[in-house]
């Protein structure tokens, strides 16, 4: 796709970063609903997905976090968005 043709799925995962105070931080998970499909301009929230062990802040603010953690944001990312959208086989 070239350009963004501002069509959206009618679920989606919401992603914020919660410093803890304690020199860590957490990546919380949200579901949320989109208002409509085409051009969607407000989400509403749905449910509460998940949360991240600690993270050390000094690696989140360097982006250097472990290929392993990574890879475990992606997949909890792609696995929940497949649920939400009923593609899971």
């Amino acid at each position: 796709m070239e350009f963004d043709d501002k069509i959206r799925a009618s679920m989606g995962v919401v992603v914020c970063l919660r410093d803890m105070g304690d020199g860590t931080s957490r990546l919380f998970f949200d579901d949320v609903r989109a208002d409509g499909e085409t051009n969607p301009i407000n989400w509403s929230h749905e449910y509460f997905f998940t949360f991240t062990p600690g993270l050390s802040n000094a690696e989140v603010e360097a982006m250097s976090l472990s290929s392993e953690m990574y890879e475990r944001i992606g997949v909890m990312v792609i696995a929940r968005l497949l649920a939400l959208n009923g593609r899971v086989i």
